[in-house]
């Protein structure tokens, strides 16, 4: 049997106009950036398609955001598919639960070389070089709520060659995703597909390798709960003998225009207010050079305890005219770049009377007791080694490496360790009464 190969583009959940939601206090130009945000990302993906010469391209539902599509996306969405139909790439598009059939959308007609399946499973052939290779199944939601599991209904549709299933979907009931088209990786499997372009869940995964099962996720993150990378799958299949599924290659793909990130930086032992303004510009500089080029959408989360409690905790100090927010963000959006501070969320707390509590006659004395007294004997490294090997710590460690960092810790790396422990245990032991 001759190897034969095809390759494709599977993206999902482009949710195309999408508005943004966490950022405040955004000027017109950002504002502007980051609504058009959702249709730089398809398009990416649409440019993935074209640079690489794929064969075809697959949209696993929710290309819109919500049921009234709005005109401006839905331009542009067939102005993109009107690029790969120029080119020869035909398109197939799902319908999800943001976009079902039954929503508003202009009457227009598809390019040509696009298909968008119906409200029941429907098979299309797949061309490559004007010979029929295989064929793609899918189903687009007539109605936003389906909860019937639809995987069941392609059972029996498996023909001759490659054979690809696209559903919007929830496999495995996953928890913060609306439970629609429920169904199980053996539902999926037992369809005998050679992969499921799947829809619905906007963080990219593979569920299966072989057949190959996968989640693309979002092309663009919205909100703080999508950060990271956000794209498409460049997908490779090639065919098996014996009747054994393809054996497929899906590289993951950037596409994304911006991204979210979230970040938490302890106060704990920072000594001066430098400290805190240093430690801050550390992690935008970071994110900076992590992003790759790309703008980034920051949060930034104040932990610990400490002096500068005090400082972020001036009226004023980090929202609001002048403060620290607005200072850190001003000629930020002039970069190509940038790292815009969507949020400061301050969690810290007061610093410690480490030694009117290690007087008091209660469990927190006590415990401060206890650490005084492990560093009068002195020899730390010895003395954590010892609880550990009392404790069974270090039977239960079966990776030599972890033994050996452990072995070269110095004086100075436990008693640092020591500190953070020590302040740790105070903050759940004084936030649970322990005083």
């Amino acid at each position: 049997m001759t190897e034969k190969t095809i390759t494709f583009v599977h993206c999902a959940d482009l949710h195309l106009d999408s508005p943004f939601s966490g950022p405040g206090g955004l000027s017109p130009s950002m504002g502007a950036f980051l609504r058009k945000s959702t249709f730089r990302a398809f398009e990416n993906a649409v440019d993935l398609a074209l640079e690489r010469g794929a064969d075809f391209f697959i949209v696993s539902g929710d290309v819109y955001d919500g049921e009234d599509r709005s005109i401006r996306a839905q331009v542009f969405f067939l102005e993109q598919l009107g690029r790969l139909s120029g080119a020869g790439i035909p398109s197939f598009v799902a319908c999800g639960n943001h976009d079902p059939l039954s929503g508003w959308e202009a009457d227009r007609d598809f390019p040509p070389l696009v298909r968008r399946f119906g409200p029941e499973v429907e098979s299309f052939p797949l061309e490559k070089d004007g010979v029929i290779v295989g064929q793609i199944h899918g189903y687009s939601y007539p109605v936003r709520d389906v909860t019937e599991n639809i995987a069941l209904r392609f059972a029996g549709r498996k023909g001759e060659g490659f054979n690809i299933a696209v559903l919007h979907c929830n496999v495995g009931g996953r928890k913060g995703h609306e439970n629609y088209a429920p169904c199980s990786l053996d539902d999926l499997r037992a369809a005998s597909m050679d992969y499921w372009a799947l829809g619905h869940v906007h963080a990219a995964g593979v569920l299966c390798p072989r057949p190959f099962i996968a989640y693309p996720g979002c092309t663009q993150g919205r909100n703080i709960r999508e950060q990271g990378k956000k794209g498409a799958y460049f997908v490779t299949l090639r065919s098996a003998e014996g009747g054994l599924p393809a054996e497929a290659n899906a590289e993951f793909v950037p596409c994304d225009s911006i991204r979210w990130r979230a970040e938490e930086l302890s106060v704990s032992f920072m000594e001066r207010d430098e400290d805190f303004f240093q430690a801050v510009s550390a992690i935008r500089e970071k994110a900076r050079k992590d992003g790759g080029g790309l703008p980034v959408l920051l949060r930034l989360t104040l932990s610990g305890r400490g002096g500068v409690h005090g400082l972020v905790g001036r009226p004023g100090f980090l929202k609001g005219p002048g403060g620290l927010l607005d200072t850190l963000n001003e000629g930020e959006e002039d970069r190509p770049d940038f790292v815009f501070l969507e949020e400061i969320v301050d969690e810290t707390a007061p610093a410690l009377d480490l030694d009117g509590l290690a007087s008091g006659s209660h469990l927190v004395g006590d415990f401060l007791k206890e650490v005084a007294a492990f560093r009068e004997k002195g020899r730390l490294r010895e003395g954590l080694e010892a609880i550990m090997k009392e404790m069974g710590v270090l039977d239960k460690i079966p990776a030599p490496e972890v033994l050996d960092l452990i072995a070269s810790l110095t004086e100075e790396d436990v008693g640092r360790l020591l500190d953070r422990g020590v302040y740790a245990a105070l903050s759940g032991l004084l936030e649970g009464g322990g005083r």
